[in-house]
Protein backbone atom coordinates (compact mmCIF):
# COMPACT_ATOMS: atom_id res chain seq x y z
CA UNK A 1 0.00 0.00 0.00
CA UNK A 2 1.41 3.34 -1.03
CA UNK A 3 -0.98 5.62 0.85
CA UNK A 4 -0.19 6.83 4.34
CA UNK A 5 -1.56 4.26 6.79
CA UNK A 6 -2.39 7.01 9.28
CA UNK A 7 -6.04 7.77 8.77
CA UNK A 8 -9.06 5.91 7.49
CA UNK A 9 -10.82 5.22 4.23
CA UNK A 10 -14.21 6.93 4.15
CA UNK A 11 -16.80 5.05 2.09
CA UNK A 12 -20.20 6.51 1.22
CA UNK A 13 -23.04 4.17 0.37
CA UNK A 14 -21.31 1.68 2.65
CA UNK A 15 -24.44 -0.17 3.70
CA UNK A 16 -24.71 -2.36 0.62
CA UNK A 17 -23.41 -3.18 -2.84
CA UNK A 18 -20.12 -1.72 -4.00
CA UNK A 19 -19.78 0.45 -0.90
CA UNK A 20 -20.08 -2.47 1.53
CA UNK A 21 -17.75 -4.66 -0.54
CA UNK A 22 -15.16 -1.87 -0.72
CA UNK A 23 -15.33 -1.24 3.02
CA UNK A 24 -14.72 -4.92 3.65
CA UNK A 25 -11.72 -5.04 1.32
CA UNK A 26 -10.22 -1.90 2.78
CA UNK A 27 -10.54 -3.34 6.29
CA UNK A 28 -9.01 -6.66 5.22
CA UNK A 29 -5.99 -4.77 3.92
CA UNK A 30 -5.46 -3.15 7.32
CA UNK A 31 -7.09 0.20 6.65
CA UNK A 32 -9.56 1.54 9.22
CA UNK A 33 -12.84 2.42 7.54
CA UNK A 34 -15.41 5.15 8.09
CA UNK A 35 -18.77 3.82 6.92
CA UNK A 36 -21.18 6.50 5.73
CA UNK A 37 -24.73 5.68 4.69
CA UNK A 38 -28.28 6.86 5.13
CA UNK A 39 -29.56 3.58 6.59
CA UNK A 40 -28.05 2.80 9.97
CA UNK A 41 -29.64 -0.65 10.04
CA UNK A 42 -27.62 -1.50 6.93
CA UNK A 43 -24.37 0.02 8.19
CA UNK A 44 -24.28 -1.75 11.54
CA UNK A 45 -24.03 -5.31 10.12
CA UNK A 46 -21.23 -4.19 7.78
CA UNK A 47 -19.33 -2.63 10.68
CA UNK A 48 -19.93 -5.68 12.88
CA UNK A 49 -18.63 -8.05 10.20
CA UNK A 50 -15.49 -5.94 9.80
CA UNK A 51 -14.87 -5.88 13.54
CA UNK A 52 -15.44 -9.66 13.86
CA UNK A 53 -12.84 -10.19 11.14
CA UNK A 54 -10.27 -8.15 13.04
CA UNK A 55 -10.73 -4.87 11.19
CA UNK A 56 -11.65 -1.45 12.50
CA UNK A 57 -14.78 0.43 11.47
CA UNK A 58 -16.81 3.44 12.51
CA UNK A 59 -20.40 3.63 11.23
CA UNK A 60 -21.98 7.06 10.76
CA UNK A 61 -25.60 7.27 9.63
CA UNK A 62 -25.71 10.16 7.20
CA UNK A 63 -27.49 11.16 4.00
CA UNK A 64 -24.90 12.46 1.52
CA UNK A 65 -27.42 15.10 0.41
CA UNK A 66 -27.03 16.74 3.82
CA UNK A 67 -23.73 18.63 3.57
CA UNK A 68 -23.41 19.53 7.28
CA UNK A 69 -24.09 15.91 8.23
CA UNK A 70 -21.40 14.71 5.82
CA UNK A 71 -18.92 17.16 7.34
CA UNK A 72 -19.83 15.93 10.83
CA UNK A 73 -19.33 12.30 9.77
CA UNK A 74 -15.93 13.07 8.25
CA UNK A 75 -14.96 15.04 11.36
CA UNK A 76 -15.82 12.01 13.48
CA UNK A 77 -13.55 9.87 11.29
CA UNK A 78 -10.70 12.34 11.62
CA UNK A 79 -11.09 12.46 15.39
CA UNK A 80 -11.24 8.66 15.67
CA UNK A 81 -8.53 7.71 13.17
CA UNK A 82 -6.33 10.78 12.88
CA UNK A 83 -7.30 11.74 9.35
CA UNK A 84 -8.78 10.67 6.03
CA UNK A 85 -6.38 8.65 3.91
CA UNK A 86 -8.93 7.97 1.20
CA UNK A 87 -12.51 8.54 0.09
CA UNK A 88 -14.67 6.21 -1.98
CA UNK A 89 -17.83 7.86 -3.34
CA UNK A 90 -20.07 4.81 -3.74
CA UNK A 91 -23.45 6.31 -2.81
CA UNK A 92 -25.77 6.45 -5.79
CA UNK A 93 -29.36 6.09 -6.99
CA UNK A 94 -30.80 5.04 -10.35
CA UNK A 95 -34.51 5.94 -10.64
CA UNK A 96 -34.49 5.73 -14.44
CA UNK A 97 -37.45 6.08 -16.78
CA UNK A 98 -38.56 7.95 -19.91
CA UNK A 99 -38.23 11.72 -19.53
CA UNK A 100 -41.79 12.48 -20.70
CA UNK A 101 -43.14 10.25 -17.91
CA UNK A 102 -40.63 11.18 -15.23
CA UNK A 103 -41.29 12.78 -11.88
CA UNK A 104 -38.94 15.78 -11.67
CA UNK A 105 -38.40 14.86 -8.02
CA UNK A 106 -36.50 11.81 -9.28
CA UNK A 107 -34.25 14.06 -11.36
CA UNK A 108 -33.46 16.12 -8.29
CA UNK A 109 -32.74 13.00 -6.27
CA UNK A 110 -30.36 11.67 -8.93
CA UNK A 111 -28.41 14.92 -9.04
CA UNK A 112 -28.54 15.50 -5.29
CA UNK A 113 -27.18 12.04 -4.46
CA UNK A 114 -24.94 11.15 -7.39
CA UNK A 115 -23.43 14.57 -8.04
CA UNK A 116 -23.92 16.90 -5.08
CA UNK A 117 -23.55 14.03 -2.58
CA UNK A 118 -20.16 13.18 -4.06
CA UNK A 119 -19.16 16.84 -4.00
CA UNK A 120 -20.21 17.12 -0.36
CA UNK A 121 -17.95 14.20 0.50
CA UNK A 122 -15.05 15.53 -1.58
CA UNK A 123 -15.25 19.00 -0.05
CA UNK A 124 -15.41 17.47 3.44
CA UNK A 125 -12.23 15.39 3.08
CA UNK A 126 -10.10 17.74 0.98
CA UNK A 127 -9.01 20.13 3.77
CA UNK A 128 -7.61 17.23 5.81
CA UNK A 129 -5.92 15.68 2.78
CA UNK A 130 -4.36 18.99 1.77
CA UNK A 131 -3.11 19.57 5.30
CA UNK A 132 -1.58 16.09 5.39
CA UNK A 133 -0.36 16.35 1.80
CA UNK A 134 -1.71 12.95 0.77
CA UNK A 135 -4.89 11.04 0.07
CA UNK A 136 -6.84 9.26 -2.62
CA UNK A 137 -10.32 10.19 -3.85
CA UNK A 138 -12.20 7.51 -5.79
CA UNK A 139 -15.64 8.04 -7.31
CA UNK A 140 -17.86 5.37 -8.80
CA UNK A 141 -18.95 6.50 -12.23
CA UNK A 142 -20.54 4.24 -14.83
CA UNK A 143 -20.35 3.23 -18.46
CA UNK A 144 -23.52 5.35 -18.56
CA UNK A 145 -21.26 8.36 -18.15
CA UNK A 146 -19.90 7.69 -21.64
CA UNK A 147 -22.78 5.93 -23.40
CA UNK A 148 -26.34 7.18 -23.42
CA UNK A 149 -28.88 4.54 -22.43
CA UNK A 150 -32.48 5.32 -23.48
CA UNK A 151 -34.79 6.01 -20.54
CA UNK A 152 -31.76 6.78 -18.37
CA UNK A 153 -30.90 10.25 -19.68
CA UNK A 154 -30.66 12.07 -16.36
CA UNK A 155 -28.84 9.17 -14.69
CA UNK A 156 -26.33 9.19 -17.56
CA UNK A 157 -25.93 12.94 -17.11
CA UNK A 158 -25.16 12.48 -13.42
CA UNK A 159 -22.45 9.92 -14.14
CA UNK A 160 -21.02 12.05 -16.93
CA UNK A 161 -20.79 14.90 -14.42
CA UNK A 162 -18.79 12.67 -12.08
CA UNK A 163 -16.32 11.97 -14.89
CA UNK A 164 -15.83 15.71 -15.45
CA UNK A 165 -15.58 16.48 -11.72
CA UNK A 166 -12.97 13.77 -11.19
CA UNK A 167 -10.84 14.86 -14.12
CA UNK A 168 -11.09 18.53 -13.15
CA UNK A 169 -10.12 17.80 -9.55
CA UNK A 170 -7.22 15.63 -10.69
CA UNK A 171 -5.86 18.41 -12.89
CA UNK A 172 -6.27 21.09 -10.22
CA UNK A 173 -4.47 18.99 -7.62
CA UNK A 174 -1.68 18.20 -10.09
CA UNK A 175 -1.15 21.93 -10.62
CA UNK A 176 -1.17 22.55 -6.87
CA UNK A 177 1.33 19.76 -6.37
CA UNK A 178 3.97 21.88 -8.09
CA UNK A 179 3.33 24.52 -5.44
CA UNK A 180 2.64 22.59 -2.25
CA UNK A 181 3.95 19.07 -3.00
CA UNK A 182 0.66 17.35 -2.20
CA UNK A 183 0.40 13.69 -3.22
CA UNK A 184 -3.38 13.49 -3.54
CA UNK A 185 -4.59 11.18 -6.29
CA UNK A 186 -7.99 11.07 -7.98
CA UNK A 187 -9.55 8.04 -9.63
CA UNK A 188 -12.85 7.28 -11.29
CA UNK A 189 -14.03 3.69 -11.69
CA UNK A 190 -16.75 3.23 -14.31
CA UNK A 191 -18.49 -0.14 -13.95
CA UNK A 192 -20.77 -1.80 -16.41
CA UNK A 193 -23.54 -4.06 -15.12
CA UNK A 194 -22.98 -4.97 -11.46
CA UNK A 195 -25.15 -7.41 -9.51
CA UNK A 196 -26.57 -5.06 -6.88
CA UNK A 197 -30.05 -4.13 -5.70
CA UNK A 198 -29.92 -0.83 -7.62
CA UNK A 199 -32.15 -1.98 -10.53
CA UNK A 200 -34.76 -3.19 -8.04
CA UNK A 201 -35.23 0.39 -6.80
CA UNK A 202 -36.41 1.72 -10.17
CA UNK A 203 -39.96 3.02 -9.68
CA UNK A 204 -40.94 3.08 -13.37
CA UNK A 205 -42.19 -0.49 -13.80
CA UNK A 206 -41.39 -1.01 -17.52
CA UNK A 207 -37.87 0.37 -17.06
CA UNK A 208 -37.36 -1.72 -13.93
CA UNK A 209 -38.57 -4.91 -15.62
CA UNK A 210 -36.42 -4.29 -18.71
CA UNK A 211 -33.32 -3.58 -16.61
CA UNK A 212 -33.83 -6.62 -14.39
CA UNK A 213 -34.36 -8.83 -17.45
CA UNK A 214 -31.18 -7.48 -19.06
CA UNK A 215 -29.19 -8.17 -15.89
CA UNK A 216 -30.56 -11.71 -15.55
CA UNK A 217 -29.64 -12.57 -19.14
CA UNK A 218 -26.02 -11.59 -18.69
CA UNK A 219 -23.64 -14.39 -17.80
CA UNK A 220 -20.66 -13.38 -15.72
CA UNK A 221 -22.26 -10.18 -14.47
CA UNK A 222 -19.90 -8.21 -12.26
CA UNK A 223 -20.06 -8.65 -8.49
CA UNK A 224 -19.59 -5.76 -6.06
CA UNK A 225 -16.29 -7.29 -4.94
CA UNK A 226 -14.98 -7.09 -8.52
CA UNK A 227 -15.25 -3.30 -8.30
CA UNK A 228 -13.91 -3.28 -4.73
CA UNK A 229 -10.86 -5.22 -5.94
CA UNK A 230 -10.34 -2.66 -8.71
CA UNK A 231 -10.51 0.20 -6.20
CA UNK A 232 -7.99 -1.55 -3.96
CA UNK A 233 -5.66 -2.09 -6.92
CA UNK A 234 -5.81 1.60 -7.83
CA UNK A 235 -5.12 2.63 -4.23
CA UNK A 236 -2.23 0.18 -3.96
CA UNK A 237 -0.47 1.52 -7.05
CA UNK A 238 2.90 3.19 -6.38
CA UNK A 239 2.55 6.76 -5.22
CA UNK A 240 3.87 8.19 -8.49
CA UNK A 241 1.26 6.21 -10.45
CA UNK A 242 -2.19 7.77 -10.69
CA UNK A 243 -4.92 5.51 -12.07
CA UNK A 244 -7.28 8.22 -13.26
CA UNK A 245 -10.09 6.37 -14.99
CA UNK A 246 -10.97 2.71 -15.45
CA UNK A 247 -13.93 1.11 -17.20
CA UNK A 248 -14.81 -2.34 -15.87
CA UNK A 249 -17.39 -4.36 -17.79
CA UNK A 250 -18.63 -7.94 -17.79
CA UNK A 251 -16.74 -9.60 -20.62
CA UNK A 252 -19.89 -10.13 -22.69
CA UNK A 253 -21.25 -6.61 -22.25
CA UNK A 254 -21.35 -4.78 -25.58
CA UNK A 255 -22.15 -1.15 -24.66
Amino acid sequence: MSENHHGCIAVTGAGSGIGAATAGRMAESGRPVLLIGRRGKKLVPVADAIERSGGTALAMECDVRDEPAVRDAVRAGIERFGGIAGLVNAAGVMPVGPMPEADPADWRRIMDVNVLGSLHAISSVLPDMLERGSGHIVSIGSVAGHTLFPDATVYCASKSALHVISEGLRAELAIRRREDGNRIRVSLIAPGAVDTALPDTIAHAPSRDATQKWYRKMEGILKPDDIAATIQWAMDAPEHVSINELTVRPTEMVR
